[in-house]
């Protein structure tokens, strides 16, 4: 199946005549069979680069082009339908997110900056009133003939079999059927989105020229980090400070997870750094039900400074503890 000719290019239905041909100098120059002598596929992909190029490059072949839908199959059966213009480009969309935006889900009414059917012409591309001359494409016929499937007579994708057309482009989008405009879309990213995540709304991109259907929008997910979270893959990292008591005797100690706060059980014993995992009190996941993990890193808090009391007890609890360990010793009697 033949590329379409912007996606060759690398540029949009959009595009100014001068953008297409700063594209096809750069592509040319890279591609170039006289450059690439050894590589073999550089001669076709040349080609489709300068077929391309010579097609867009042409006001009249171009608008040809984008009458004719980006798909246009179907069975002998079936009539040809009426060309509406290509298919409008997707409109690529960052979408700022807090952490617990991401985390929670997030729905809001966004501005962007898209391509509409142009108000003046109605999609058409010739102003209002002009007056009609014979197409060219299909000498007034309204059809041309095509061997796909057979000989077969199609709608001309100039004219639309009419026969004729408008010679006076509009002037409020220079021909094109569609002007760049502001316009506000609804944009729903389900929770546990990350940086990079994308979420297509269908028919909310560009309008295709000449009365084209519009292409999707893509949202892409930006997310700030926390102070408290971090995050890997579906799962939450944070700390928990514990006191010196808590840690020998153990406890309960208060943690703020994402979405509320839990308990915590700290066995006696605990030393600074051991690891908790909580299950499912991570994000949700994207791909499948379910949320991950949080994993909470407790810190063991020893005071600073005590007063004469608690130095007392300190001291008396220091006499009842076990002796500090020996260090091990290398197999000279040196300390490691």
């Amino acid at each position: 199946m033949r590329r379409d000719y912007y996606a060759v290019l690398g540029v949009t239905i959009g595009s100014t005549p001068v953008q297409i041909r700063r594209a096809y100098q750069r592509l040319a120059r890279q591609y170039s069979p006289d450059v690439n002598l050894w590589e073999q596929e550089a001669r076709p992909l040349f080609e489709e680069i300068a077929e391309a190029y010579r097609v867009l490059s042409d006001p009249l072949a171009r608008e040809v082009y984008d009458r004719q839908p980006a798909t246009r199959e179907g069975t002998d059966d079936e009539p040809p339908t009426q060309p509406a213009g290509r298919r409008g480009d997707d409109l690529h969309l960052p979408v700022e997110l807090s952490f617990r935006q991401a985390a929670s889900g997030f729905e809001a009414d966004l501005a962007v900056n898209r391509l509409s059917p142009c108000p003046d012409c109605r999609a058409t591309g010739t102003a209002r009133g002009a007056a009609p001359s014979m197409c060219e494409h299909c000498a007034g016929v309204g059809a041309v003939w095509s061997r796909r499937g057979g000989l077969r007579a199609d709608p001309c994708p100039l004219c639309g079999g009419a026969g004729v057309r408008a010679d006076d482009p509009c002037r409020g989008c220079r021909g094109r059927g569609v002007t760049l405009g502001p316009a506000v879309v609804h944009v729903s990213v389900p929770p546990g989105a990350d940086t990079g995540a994308q979420f297509r709304v269908p028919g909310q991109g560009h309008a295709g020229p000449f009365g084209g259907p519009r292409g999707d929008l893509v949202a892409i997910a930006r997310v700030d980090d926390d102070p408290v979270f971090t995050r890997k893959g579906d799962n939450l990292h944070c700390e928990a400070r514990v006191t010196i008591v808590e840690a020998a005797l153990g406890a309960r100690v208060p943690v703020q997870g994402v979405d509320g706060e839990i308990d915590l059980v700290i066995p006696p014993g605990t030393q600074s750094g051991q690891v908790f995992r909580v299950r499912g009190r991570g994000v949700a996941r994207l791909s499948s039900a379910g949320r991950g993990d949080l994993y909470v890193t407790a810190r063991v808090e020893v005071p600073r400074s005590v007063g004469p009391r608690a130095e007392a007890l300190w001291r008396e609890l220091a006499s009842l503890l076990p002796e500090r360990p020996l260090l091990p010793r290398t197999q000279k009697g040196n300390p490691v």
